[in-house]
């Protein structure tokens, strides 16, 4: 079972939102005003660091990078940094809703 997690920034008008998912696949997914720009696909369980970047839909467009650090198998947990001209900005993290299982009164309605 995977664990879930959300980075979120506001930056030049634009909501860019990295989407982490550790488990028995790693997934790092970077959106866009909820539109996805960039995907990796992550192998093994080792501590590191990954770099997904795009360029936001503004006037002039502005190329960003964001960085994220994948704990090790065991424990940690990740971080996301957007980088722009050198500039490191510290996405905050999102709570990420659960799903909601069936429950068994659900079973019969």
């Amino acid at each position: 079972m995977g664990r879930d997690y959300h980075f979120h920034r506001e930056h030049a008008g634009c909501s860019v939102t990295l989407a982490v998912h550790l488990g028995g696949a790693r997934e790092v997914e970077l959106l866009v005003d909820g539109k996805e720009v960039a995907v990796e696909r992550v192998h093994g369980h080792h501590a590191g660091v990954r770099s997904l970047s795009t360029v936001l839909p503004t006037d002039p467009p502005r190329r960003i990078d964001v960085e994220v650090t994948l704990p090790g198998g065991v424990r940690g947990e990740p971080a996301g940094v957007l980088i722009e001209d050198g500039d490191r900005l510290p996405m905050p993290e999102k709570e990420v809703p659960r799903r909601a299982g069936l429950t068994e009164a659900s079973w019969y309605g």
